[in-house]
């Protein structure tokens, strides 16, 4: 008798079989794989995965042996054998790394844990695998279309199998440990039941007020015509202020239900602002509908089933990691790339989630920058072969068409589009001379309500407490926004802003450019510290944004330091170049084009395409004719974020604090985390150590970090402070 798994129980009638848990992930995988046309490729990696599993000595490890087995390779060896070594080389990748992660192609000069080695070491004996299991046949075809870049194509499906295979295996395990726990993970998708909630929802604005509100109908009503259109890629070009957010989710929702869709997926530029976005989703949909999904809180968990073949429930249950199976995603750019550029397991478990799909970029010009093309690569290969319709939403799109050949078919959503710039043009562009912090907020007391878009942290603060000390009176008129305050607290802080606003109350607001997406917010005037104009353009879209005033006011300024170094100092540059050729026309659908045009240029003219600075693209095509593809070294290279950053949770309120103990006592963590996630802060690694150091963060959890003295550290109006003056003066995160 084979066993997979087993309890801390003698009696192995409670143990897993090894066929039992074989056929089980097989047919899972087949189930996931099935939704792009691979199912026999699916069905064939579950069989094979554990086959090293058949071994004696790893049966021995079960017992209680304290000798390691690896039991990953012989999968991939058999597979070879079987199918050849072209073909083979796909379920090889997968089965091999279905644990460690996918291996980089490699050769037999090359690392002991590259594919090429491993299909060449010496394993364990597993033929009695075959007195349970029959070998699978080897697939006629591979379900692709012919594309465009053949190092994308293939590796792309390599990782969708190994999403399939991981995420089958990992509920399979699952299953086995806690059946009642599996049977309350899949969220039900019912379309019809979240379209009839949306239409309830938009029919309260059926009948326009105003001019502005006439003309966000119209939009609405040109979205809901384009879902008859074929699956493929969108652009929906609408300016600020007119209405994204919602007319999207009206596209996915009806678009959904038109070609038999699973689900929805947000991906938005900044942490900062999802917890709104889904805030909103959640109010329309329903919460039971929507899953929040993105890195403040989020542990690599080891799955080294060799190193621990023990396995007891608590441990069996870390495997749970999010799946994305939910009618609505809502995730950042950060989480999304990086997990479809990933070779980890537990990174890798959701991408399966995507096909079959409408996934929608809020502010998708946030995504140009030095992985801009082999992102936009990728969603063209998502759309082409595994049933996912694209939606590239902003109000300042980049021409992505020209970064593909002409065969590749973009379709633009709004009509006429430089009708909606036009009939939403209500803000004035002006340029001012360089400023100090002192001269600039002698410039905002001079305006009754007012906000100032700046680049930094450090900048914010220091522009805040100048003000802070310049005002003799009331100071309850000037608020701070950072990502140094924990979501909740921003939205809390925003709440008494909108009241001093809607009051027609003094209010100044000083602001990191989180303000600038998703926050509906409307102030007569607004300054902005130099940065791409695409930024401009957003913070733009927080003045006069109902159009309540003829015309509203946005002043570009540039801080006495310049900008920081890198992709800011480019775009601002471009920017200012921009700004003096056009004037007040500077936020035109001519300038904006104008903008990108320039700014590709600087980026693709010299022999490093700075759109893919990395290379990404061509290291994956280098070899793909032997079937090798670096998997590892894209993970290690595609990083959205350069800095590392990590999470301190801060329990500053009852709830926080409530949460928080039963954080410390639970079981499964998902659900505990996941609360906390509106009462995280994110630091720089060096900040965060000294923190640690200090004993003022705390460890409670594996990779989970508490804020232990919160009064001190943490202000109302500044939210967490630096440790020191030095970390002050080193904050440059744009966030």
């Amino acid at each position: 008798m084979y066993y997979a798994h087993r309890t801390e129980e003698k009696n192995k009638q409670q143990w897993q079989r090894l066929q039992e848990h074989l056929e089980g992930v097989a047919a899972r995988s087949e189930q996931f794989a099935n939704v792009f046309g691979a199912g026999e490729w699916g069905r064939a990696v579950g069989l094979f995965h554990d086959l090293g599993k058949y071994s004696d000595k790893f049966q021995r490890r079960l017992n209680g042996s304290p000798v390691q087995v690896d039991h990953a390779t012989a999968g991939a060896q058999a597979l070879i054998e079987y199918w050849g070594s072209k073909v083979g080389m796909i379920p090889a990748y997968i089965i091999a790394g279905h644990h460690s992660g996918l291996p980089d192609g490699g050769t037999e000069a090359g690392s002991d844990s590259c594919l090429v080695r491993r299909l060449s070491k010496s394993i364990e004996d597993y033929q009695n695998a075959y007195q349970e299991i029959t070998p699978p046949g080897r697939p006629q075809r591979m379900p692709l279309a012919p594309g465009l870049h053949p190092g994308m194509q293939l590796s792309l499906f390599t990782r969708m199998l190994y999403s399939c295979l991981v995420d089958a295996d990992s509920l399979d395990t699952e299953r086995y440990c806690n059946k009642e726990q599996s049977e309350l993970r899949s969220m039900p998708i019912d379309i019809d039941a979240m379209l009839e909630r949306y239409n309830d929802h938009m029919g309260k604005f059926s009948v326009p007020k105003s001019d502005i509100e006439r003309y966000r109908n119209e939009l609405l009503h040109e979205c809901l015509q384009a879902v008859e259109g074929p699956q493929g890629m969108y652009t929906l070009n609408m300016p600020t202020g007119s209405g994204k957010t919602l007319a999207s989710l009206g596209f996915a929702l009806h678009h959904a239900k038109r070609y038999g869709l699973s689900r929805i997926i947000y991906v938005i530029p900044y942490t900062s602002i999802i917890e709104q976005n889904a805030a909103i989703f959640r109010s329309i949909l329903g919460s039971e509908a929507v899953l929040e999904h993105h890195s403040n809180i989020q542990r690599e968990i080891n799955t080294d089933e060799e190193n621990d073949p023990v396995r007891t429930l608590n441990q069996k249950m870390q495997l749970a990691e999010e799946n994305w199976d939910a009618p609505v995603i809502v995730t950042t750019n950060v989480q999304f790339f990086e997990s479809l550029f990933s070779n980890k397991r537990s990174k890798s478990r959701k991408l399966h989630h995507i096909a079959n799909s409408v996934v929608i970029f809020d502010e998708a010009q946030m995504m140009n920058g030095h992985f801009f093309k082999p992102s936009l690569y990728a969603m063209e290969e998502l759309a082409r072969n595994y049933r996912v319709t694209a939606l590239f939403c902003t109000g300042t799109q980049p021409e992505i068409a020209q970064l593909f050949p002409e065969s590749v078919q973009i379709r633009e959503v709004v009509h006429d589009v430089p009708l909606r710039y036009q009939q939403f043009q209500r803000t004035r562009i002006h340029q001012l001379e360089q400023q100090s912090i002192t001269g600039l907020t002698s410039l905002l007391q001079e305006h009754r309500q007012v906000l100032c878009i700046v680049n930094t942290r450090k900048t914010a603060r220091e522009l805040y407490q100048q003000l802070r000390s310049d005002v003799m009176d009331d100071e309850s008129h000037i608020f701070h926004l950072s990502a140094r305050m924990y979501a909740k607290h921003r939205m809390e802080v925003l709440a008494s802003i909108r009241e001093r606003l809607d009051a027609g109350l003094r209010c100044c607001v000083i602001s990191t450019q989180l303000i600038e997406a998703g926050v509906d917010i409307d102030l007569p005037v607004v300054y902005r510290e130099l940065a791409g104009l695409d930024s401009i353009a957003q913070a733009a879209g927080r003045c006069n944004r109902n159009g309540q005033l003829p015309m509203g006011e946005v002043y570009v300024f540039e801080l006495e330091q310049g900008l920081p170094p890198g992709w800011f100092r480019l775009t601002g540059s471009v920017t200012q170049s921009i700004l003096e050729q056009y004037q007040e026309r500077g936020l035109s659908m001519e300038a904006v084009k104008a903008y990108f045009t320039e700014l590709y240029f600087y980026q693709t003219s010299t022999t490093i395409d700075r759109t893919d600075k990395e290379n990404i693209l061509g290291r994956l095509n280098e070899h793909a004719r032997e079937m090798k593809f670096p998997f590892k070294e894209v993970n290690q290279l595609f990083k959205l974020i350069d800095t590392d950053m990590e999470t301190v949770i801060v329990p500053r309120d009852e709830d926080a604090r409530k949460d928080l103990d039963e954080l410390k006592t639970a079981l499964y963590l998902r659900q505990s985390l996941r609360k906390l996630q509106p009462y995280t802060v994110q630091l720089y690694r060096e900040e965060f150590l000294a923190y640690v150091k200090a004993g003022e963060v705390e460890e409670i959890r594996q990779g989970v970090f508490v804020l232990t003295n919160v009064s001190n550290w943490y202000k109302d109006d500044l939210g967490l402070i630096p440790f020191s003056d030095e970390h002050h003066k080193l904050e440059n995160l744009i966030i």
